[in-house]
C-alpha cells in the first residue's frame, strides 16, 4: 500500500514535529505527520519556554501564545536571574504544560494544511538521492523527498537510517514525579545534606517533585516510596498520602548526533541531541532546530540549490554544544561541591551588568549564533532593527522579522547596513563577515528567495 506522495514525512507528533509540520505546511509544503500513539499523553515532562521559543511560534503564525502565564524570573545553575531588560517582545519564561503545547501545535499544522495520522508506527526507510519511502507497523509506505525524525530519544528513524550518536556519559541521575493531592513549599535546586530538591505547582491540582540522592546510582529504578522517604529526610515534609501520577529518572548525560543528515532524512529535537533538562534546554533547543530547518528545507523546494541544506547541521551543531556546555557549568553549580562558585555567580549578576545580560539572554535564549561554521549573527530584535533604520520600524516592517528575508539599506540602495534571514538571523553585518555583501545574499538567498529591502525612507520588494 502506498500513502502518496509528499514532500515531507515528519515522524513525531509532539512539540517538535507538530511545530515543524505547521511550519512547512504554513509555507506551501505537503506534510505527511505519523504519531504512534493514539492520544496524547498527559504527562507533562516539559513546559517551560523561552523568549527565544516564543518569538519564533509567534512568528510562525502558532495561535494563542499570549494567554499562557510567565515569569520575569529564571534562574542560572539555581541562582535567580532577572529576565526584565531581555530585548524581546516576549521577554520572559513562558509556561504551557506539554500536553496543552502539543494539542495547540497539532490544531496549528492541521489547520496549516499538515495531515496527521495518529495511531501509525513508523518502523524503516528506503532512502535513496532523491526519494524516501517511510513503512509503518501496519504495512502503509510512504514516498517523500524528506523525512524528519522527530521522534525523541529513542528514535527509531536515527537508529535505523545510519545516524551515529556519540557523548558523556551520566556520572548522577535525578528523579522527577508529579503528585497530586500534597501541599509543599516551593523550592528551587535547594541543598539538604547530601540531597538536592525542586518543587513547584504545574497545575492546580499537581505539584512535580525533583529530587538527587547520591543512593541514585545508573542502575537504581526508585520508585514513589523512595520519594517520600527522602524527601521526608531532606526537607522535612510529608508527602506519601499524595497520588504519585508520573515518575521518571533523568541523568547528567549529553549526547549529540555526528551527522544531523543523512541523505535526504534530518533529525531534529530529542532525536538529534539530549542532555539534562536545565531550564527547559531541551524542549527550546528543539524549537530553534524546528525553525533552522524549516525555512531552509522551504527554500530548496522553491528551486534554492540543495548545498543550502548542509548548513542545517553545521549550525545546529554548533548551537547543541554550546548548549550542552552551558548546561555542565550549570550542573557544576548546582551539584559541586564548591559553593563558593554559587556565592560568585551571584555576587557578579549583582555587580556587573554587562555578566548581567549575557546571563539574562542566555536563559531567554537570544544569544544564539552560529559565528564559528556560517559567520551568522544571533537573531535581529525589532530594537536593533530600529536602531539600524535609525527610526522606529513601522508595524508591518517589524513583522517581517523572522518571516521574510531582509536587507536593510543606508542612504544608498547598494549602501547594505545588513542582511537578515527568514529565521531573524543576521547573515551578513560588515564588522563580522569576510564577504561583500552581494556574495551573502547569494548564498543565503539565490534567486529563490526575493528579500525585501527596507530603508529609512521606504521598503519594497528587490530581486538582489
Amino acid at each position: 500500500m502506498t500513502g502518496g506522495q509528499w514532500d515531507v514525512v515528519v515522524v513525531g507528533a509532539g512539540p517538535a514535529g507538530s511545530l515543524l509540520a505547521g511550519s512547512l505546511a504554513g509555507r506551501g509544503a505537503s506534510v505527511l505527520l505519523l504519531e504512534r500513539d493514539d492520544a496524547i499523553s498527559e504527562q507533562t515532562r516539559a513546559s517551560t519556554l523561552n523568549s527565544r521559543s516564543m518569538e519564533i511560534m509567534s512568528s510562525v503564525g502558532v495561535p494563542g501564545l499570549a494567554d499562557n502565564p510567565r515569569s520575569m524570573f529564571g534562574h542560572y545553575g539555581g541562582v535567580p536571574v532577572s529576565l526584565e531588560q531581555v530585548d524581546s517582545p516576549w521577554a520572559g519564561l513562558w509556561s504551557i504544560p506539554q500536553p496543552s503545547l502539543v494539542r495547540m501545535l497539532r490544531d496549528w499544522a492541521v489547520d496549516n494544511g499538515a495531515v496527521l495520522k495518529t495511531g501509525s508506527t513508523f518502523v524503516g526507510a528506503d532512502a535513496a538521492r532523491s526519494a524516501v519511502v517511510s513503512r509503518t507497523a501496519t504495512g502503509e509506505r510512504y514516498e517523500s523527498r524528506t523525512l524528519v525524525g522527530a521522534d525523541g530519544c529513542d528514535s527509531v528513524v536515527r537508529d535505523s537510517l545510519g545516524f551515529t550518536l556519540t557523548g558523556t556519559a551520566a556520572s548522577r541521575h535525578m528523579i522527577r514525579c508529579d503528585v497530586a493531592g500534597i501541599s509543599v513549599a516551593r523550592r528551587r535546586f535547594e541543598r539538604h545534606g547530601d540531597m538536592i530538591v525542586t518543587s513547584g505547582a504545574i497545575s492546580p491540582r499537581t505539584t512535580r517533585l525533583m529530587l538527587h540522592s547520591p543512593r541514585y546510582s545508573a542502575a537504581a529504578t526508585p520508585g514513589f516510596d523512595d520519594v517520600c522517604s527522602d524527601w521526608l529526610e531532606a526537607t522535612g515534609e510529608q508527602v506519601h498520602e499524595g497520588e504519585c501520577v508520573w515518575l521518571d529518572t533523568f541523568s547528567n548525560g549529553c549526547s549529540a548526533v555526528e551527522q544531523w543528515r543523512v541523505g535526504p532524512v534530518y533529525l531534529v529535537g530529542d532525536a538529534a541531541h539530549d542532555q539534562p533538562p536545565v531550564g527547559g534546554s531541551s524542549l527550546n533547543a528543539s524549537v530553534q532546530d524546528v525553525y533552522n530547518l524549516a525555512w531552509k528545507l522551504s527554500a530548496v523546494y522553491s528551486g534554492a540549490p540543495t548545498a543550502l541544506l548542509d548548513t542545517y547541521g553545521s549550525e545546529r551543531a554548533e548551537a547543541t554544544a554550546v548548549m550542552q556546555q552551558d548546561v555542565r557549568v550549570q550542573e557544576s553549580l548546582v551539584f559541586g561541591a564548591d559553593l563558593g562558585k554559587v556565592q560568585l555567580v551571584r555576587d557578579r549578576l549583582a555587580e556587573s551588568e554587562p555578566y548581567r545580560q549575557r546571563i539574562a539572554r542566555s536563559v531567554a535564549g537570544v544569544d544564539t549564533d552560529y559565528a564559528a561554521s556560517t559567520e551568522t549573527g544571533s537573531r535581529v530584535s525589532p530594537a536593533a532593527l530600529a536602531r539600524m533604520l535609525g527610526r522606529a520600524p513601522q508595524p508591518d516592517e517589524a513583522a517581517l522579522l523572522g518571516r521574510e528575508a531582509i536587507v536593510v539599506a543606508g542612504a544608498h540602495r547598494d549602501d547594505v547596513l545588513c542582511v537578515i534571514r527568514p529565521d531573524g538571523h543576521a547573515a551578513w553585518e560588515p564588522a563580522n563577515s569576510s564577504v561583500e555583501s552581494k556574495a551573502a545574499i547569494a548564498r543565503w538567498f539565490g534567486d529563490a528567495i526575493d528579500p525585501m529591502v527596507l530603508s529609512a525612507d521606504h521598503y519594497a520588494h528587490t530581486s538582489s
